[in-house]
């Protein structure tokens, strides 16, 4: 059976969670994470860093549309400011995780999707996100969310490609169409690659499944 990644980035938690619970998904993780206005717009509105909660969970298939109909009920994705939701596919999951969406004999088809959008990961050194969402915004990107980070494998600072790294990271989240990721992944690394200060990778994903993008509304 096909699972499925879902992303929930909104600043509400409980209706995050009240989500989660109407559909008792088992598998969940849910952190803090924050808006990526740039610093100097939010000082000039004095305005403190946007707080945000981005939930993962695993999902089947056969679930999506239902849950992305509550999300849109509960949190009214589709009304600006509200949140985003979106699912990624993944290729396997442990035969446990499995066994506990689906009954003995049952068999779900696989499903055909037509992608519009990519879901955009930067792994940059800690103090450069409104860099990374600078360039992209050159590219057409709206925005993102941010995660904080730390590198695995101790408290000091370690070497990668002969680099001297520290162990803090900023994780950007870019939801893009599709037709622009190339640009805007070239742009980002020419930035805050691995051969400058801001020591950065960058990954694409697949989405699956939107709400609250501007062709949901």
């Amino acid at each position: 059976m096909k699972m499925k990644l879902l992303f929930i980035i909104s600043d509400n938690e409980k209706k995050i969670v009240k989500v989660i619970n109407k559909f008792k998904l088992p598998f969940n993780t849910l952190t803090h994470a924050t808006g990526t206005a740039s610093k100097s717009m939010l000082d000039f509105f004095g305005l403190d860093e946007t707080e945000k909660y981005i939930s993962m969970s695993l999902i089947p298939n056969y679930m999506e549309n239902g849950i992305f109909d509550k999300l849109n009920e509960y949190m009214k994705l589709r009304e600006v400011g509200n949140g985003i939701a979106f699912s990624v596919p993944l290729s396997s999951a442990s035969k446990y995780i499995n066994d506990t969406f689906i009954k003995e004999g049952e068999i779900m088809e696989d499903e055909k999707v037509e992608r519009k959008y990519e879901l955009l990961v930067s792994i940059v050194a800690d103090g450069y996100a409104e860099k990374v969402m600078s360039a992209a915004k050159k590219c057409g990107a709206n925005g993102g969310t941010l995660i904080k980070g730390r590198e695995l494998g101790g408290k000091n600072s370690f070497k990668f490609f002969n680099m001297t790294m520290e162990p803090e990271r900023d994780i950007v989240l870019i939801v893009c169409p599709k037709k622009d990721k190339n640009k805007i992944m070239e742009t980002i690394l020419q930035k805050v690659g691995l051969k400058t200060e801001g020591r950065g990778m960058c990954f694409s994903l697949p989405i699956d499944t939107t709400l609250g993008l501007s062709d949901d509304r």
